[in-house]
């Protein structure tokens, strides 16, 4: 019971975050994610991509001008071994985008590190101990339609809680995702 109700208010806050903003220039994606340690898992993200927020210039000269972005994301991860195993997860991160090439059809680079709050701390053998885990993104991304700017990306995202208590056995994912601009 309480995983559900844990479920459903990780639902509720989600769609109230992305509900509540300007979608001029924003982004919606659903991917499909899979662990080698046996777990698969759903996200369904909202991007505000049109902040305005850059890299101070002493930053600019190592890491350049990428776009930054906020994003929100509700997970869901089952163990594939014991389908009654489930975690809910919601994410914040800021992402940040660099254009690769110059064409119709770019590829982008995509990394971001932010938090997670966890409904549960275990999923199969793996123990993450705190409810709260850092999440990091490194992805590429290519814009296959040049005139609605949809994508699809490819991620490595792994998830742990940086040693803030032991044990933290961590859990990575590889993700494919759709993304659709509004």
């Amino acid at each position: 019971m309480r995983a559900k109700f844990w479920r459903f208010f990780s639902a509720i806050m989600f769609l109230s975050l992305v509900t509540t903003v300007n979608a001029d220039a924003d982004e919606w994606h659903i991917g499909a994610a899979y662990s080698p340690s046996h777990e698969r898992g759903v996200r369904l993200g909202y991007r505000l991509t049109d902040l305005g927020w850059q890299l101070p210039s002493g930053l600019q000269q190592w890491f350049g001008d990428p776009e930054i972005g906020l994003e929100g994301a509700l997970n869901v991860w089952q163990n594939s071994d014991l389908h009654s195993d489930n975690i809910t997860a919601l994410t914040l991160s800021p992402m940040f985008r660099w254009q690769l090439t110059e064409s119709a059809t770019p590829i982008y680079l995509e990394a971001g590190i932010g938090g997670s709050y966890l409904d549960q701390t275990s999923i199969g053998d793996r123990d993450l101990s705190t409810h709260f885990q850092f999440e990091d993104r490194v992805g590429v991304s290519w814009q296959f339609d040049p005139d609605s700017k949809q994508r699809l990306s490819l991620y490595f995202s792994h998830y742990s809680n940086a040693d803030i208590e032991a044990p933290n056995d961590g859990v990575n994912f590889f993700s494919l995702y759709w993304v659709m601009p509004l």
